[in-house]
């Protein structure tokens, strides 16, 4: 299950990537404990300058957590807790990594995976990709630490919007919104991304590290 978060690391560049395309990378528990635990280990790591979490393939970053798992992991308030605090594991560790870390995002961007770019301190999308955040529908509310990430970037107005009316939207009104850095055509993505990391990994690492 390892391979379901995969990480590729290049001169000074971890790229993390929620590996399940065949489910449009929709976050299990298992990967929610994996982004967590490779986040973690990444913090550590001396000679990185930079770090890009993005979806396997080009349909997603995900749709967010895997709801067919609930009936199993999710179905009562002890399953509940235990689920939630994998997922804040995860977000906290994204969160607290502290080297600059870049959301490439193309396709959707839903729920639980909106979340963890939320957690990125860049993201950059391809033209093509959509956000929401559809939670109300199944009953959930968004924990603390993703509110205060979406209201540091929307305001908390358009963030009980986007909450509110729980609809999917394009990547253009997501970068007016506040949510996204840039909105690139699907096909520029990786080298906008990669002009980005350059110009990242160019900086002094521990003055990086010190604005974070």
């Amino acid at each position: 299950e390892e391979d379901q978060v995969l990480v590729v690391k290049d001169s000074g560049v971890a790229t993390v990537i929620l590996n399940r395309p065949e489910k449009l990378n929709a976050l299990n528990k298992n990967m929610w404990t994996r982004v967590g635990e490779v986040f973690r280990a990444l913090n550590y790591e001396e000679g990185l300058r930079c770090v890009v979490l993005r979806g396997a393939g080009d349909s997603a970053l995900g749709p967010g957590a895997d709801i067919s798992e609930f009936t199993n992991e999710r179905n009562n308030s002890r399953q509940g807790a235990a689920y939630g605090s994998l997922m804040h594991s995860a977000m906290l560790a994204i969160r607290d990594c502290r080297h600059p870390v870049v959301a490439r995002i193309r396709g959707l961007c839903i729920g639980g995976a909106l979340e963890l770019a939320l957690m990125c301190d860049l993201r950059i999308a391809g033209e093509s990709s959509k956000f929401g955040v559809p939670i109300n529908k199944l009953g959930l509310a968004m924990a603390y630490p993703e509110i205060d990430a979406l209201v540091s970037l929307v305001g908390p107005s358009v963030a009980l919007e986007i909450l509110y009316e729980a609809r999917v939207f394009d990547a253009e009104e997501a970068k007016a919104k506040g949510l996204l850095n840039k909105v690139v055509p699907d096909d520029e993505l990786d080298s906008e991304v990669a002009k980005t990391v350059g110009r990242i990994c160019a900086g002094a690492p521990l003055v990086n590290q010190w604005h974070k």
